[in-house]
């Protein structure tokens, strides 16, 4: 028993971090595909309902303005279900760059560190010359970090209940869809 809670090899070896990133990456995963397929799904039902509905298209204003507000609506589900899907891709590539990123900031940290404790820099400029470069070396690092966390950022904030239930609601809504527009169809074929 007291094997089983040992940390394995390889917790040690990447941080906390990251394995909740891999196991995010997992269920991320198991969704994508499914999650492509609703989508495609969805648009493609919207776009033949609203064939069904429109087509063809009068040259009156209030009839366009209707095909327009219809066709924003038909696709509403879609481009909830397309932010999820892209959300999913950029959650299975988490894990991966943050462990290449943390081994490229390591790499970077530890080689600062050693040109500024190995070097002798001679005088008082040359002192300062290191000072200046190492920060700015330092800024490309936290820079580039940044850029990291802030596009992730981004995805985590769709990753909250409101938009969750947007996507149940999106995913509903594909679910009369796909029968609506079969149904329409029989319709407009009896018709």
């Amino acid at each position: 028993m007291a094997a089983s809670s040992s940390p394995s090899p390889d917790s040690n070896k990447e941080g906390r971090l990251v394995q909740t990133a891999r196991a995010a990456a997992a269920l991320a995963e198991r969704l994508t595909t499914g999650v492509a397929v609703l989508a495609g799904l969805s648009a493609g039902a919207a776009l033949l309902l609203w064939g069904v509905l429109w087509w063809p298209l009068s040259g009156r204003v209030l009839s366009l303005l209707g095909a327009a507000v219809t066709f924003a609506l038909l696709l509403g589900p879609t481009a909830v279900l397309a932010l999820f899907y892209q959300g999913l891709r950029d959650l299975l590539a988490l894990p991966t760059r943050l462990s290449d990123r943390t081994t490229r900031t390591v790499e970077q940290s530890t080689d600062a560190f050693r040109s500024v404790t190995t070097e002798t820099p001679s005088g008082l400029l040359g002192r300062l010359w290191d000072v200046v470069t190492h920060i700015w070396a330092l800024r490309g690092v936290l820079l580039e970090n940044r850029a990291l966390l802030v596009r992730y950022g981004v995805l985590l904030r769709f990753v909250n209940p409101g938009f969750l239930l947007l996507v149940v609601g999106a995913t509903a809504a594909t679910g009369l869809l796909v029968p609506g527009t079969l149904f329409a169809l029989v319709v407009a074929w009896i018709l």
